[in-house]
């Protein structure tokens, strides 16, 4: 059986966020995101880049923008289980 690929409120609520947290007009500096099992938050940047793969059930974020077109251009990959994420905090 196939996963549902609609999104889930928390996806969608973590979208919200990172249009805040990208726009200056809110004055938000980072978003902590706190993992199951990890004592303290992840924290990212507004520059960061946020691909949720719904299908999958993953959340993939990579400090700063990537480029897919140019390999010396690699960049710190972090990926998350969309499940194991218990929180999200704009600060």
């Amino acid at each position: 059986m196939a996963r549902k690929t609609t999104r889930s409120p928390f996806v969608e609520e973590l979208e919200r966020q990172l249009t805040y947290l990208r726009d200056s007009a809110f004055g938000y500096q980072a978003l902590h995101v706190y993992v199951s099992g990890v004592s303290g938050p992840w924290e990212f940047s507004p520059h960061d880049e946020f691909e949720f793969h719904d299908d999958t059930g993953v959340l993939i974020v990579r400090d700063g923008p990537g480029s897919k077109n140019d390999p010396d251009h690699d960049v710190p990959e972090y990926v998350f289980r969309l499940d194991a994420v218990v929180a999200t905090q704009l600060v």
